[in-house]
């Protein structure tokens, strides 16, 4: 926790604290880790990578050596992996309308859950919750979001009427980071929401591809920068992307993690007087 905070203070220090000019910084390629163009990949909380590879989900450990690899043909293509803690590991299919389960050596755990069983017509992207044992799922045919209770015991919620009440009719990401649910439309910008499903604040900004953060910051990806957002002020500054071709990012411990198109890249942004 003292790094994160640490990091984050740099963070907001070399922008508005001091200026740019002061205080510089500089991305550090750390790994390199292999995706294939059409192949979908995650990083979890320990920043073991997985990455599906013809039919295969492979895992590889923080210094980048290969653990485990199991065949997922049967449960359909991959649309997301979605760390449920550090012991579970979902596969969600929308082609199936599947989430099915496997732990840390990707030994499948259980049957899947059928999404259409909980009344999901077309679940087209997942997140991981905070709530245990939870996940939020987006049904674009009903414009809502429900928050999943995987064991089926606890009482789950949903937002209704998400194009209508947002006017919002291009929802490219759902995410959950620091007690807080991120909304991407491209068109328009962030739509962030409480874990009650709440409304709480909109950032319009477009262009967004992607967003990931932490409880005290917000990032947002576009085409040639990364754009930062600290929770409880207004300002925000921008910073450029370490290489060119960037579609997809992931951040973990104050580290970030770029796709391009044949690789993920792991970087550390460090800072210079």
């Amino acid at each position: 926790m003292y790094k994160q905070i640490l990091f984050f203070f740099l963070l907001y220090t070399s922008f508005f604290g001091f200026g740019q000019d002061t205080l510089g910084y500089e991305w550090v390629k750390m790994k390199t880790y292999p995706v294939g163009e059409k192949e979908v990949w995650h990083v979890d909380v320990l920043e073991n990578y997985f990455v599906t590879e013809k039919g295969l989900m492979n895992k590889y450990d923080v210094d980048g050596n290969q653990l485990f690899s199991q065949s997922i043909k049967s449960l359909g293509k991959a649309k997301q992996f979605v760390s449920i803690n550090t012991s579970k590991l979902l596969h969600f299919s929308e082609d199936q309308q599947t989430l099915c389960y496997f732990d840390n050596t990707l030994s499948s755990m259980n049957d899947c859950i059928d999404l259409a069983e909980e009344g999901l017509v077309n679940a087209t992207m997942v997140s991981a919750s905070s709530q245990p044992n939870k996940i939020w799922v987006f049904d674009r045919f009903n414009s809502r979001l429900l928050l999943l209770a995987l064991n089926r015991t606890n009482q789950q919620q949903e937002v209704l009427n998400i194009e209508g009440t947002l006017d919002a009719s291009n929802i490219g990401q759902i995410k959950e980071r620091g007690n807080r649910l991120f909304l991407v439309d491209p068109a328009k910008g962030v739509y962030i929401f409480d874990l009650y499903g709440s409304l709480i604040e909109f950032i319009p900004e477009v262009g967004v591809i992607q967003v990931d953060g932490h409880e005290k910051a917000l990032f947002t990806l576009h085409k040639d920068k990364l754009r930062i957002h600290f929770f409880g002020s207004k300002d925000s500054e921008e910073i450029t992307l370490p290489s060119n071709g960037i579609t997809e990012f992931m951040y973990r411990n104050q580290h970030f993690f770029f796709r391009s198109a044949n690789n993920v890249d792991k970087f550390e942004l460090q800072f210079s007087e």
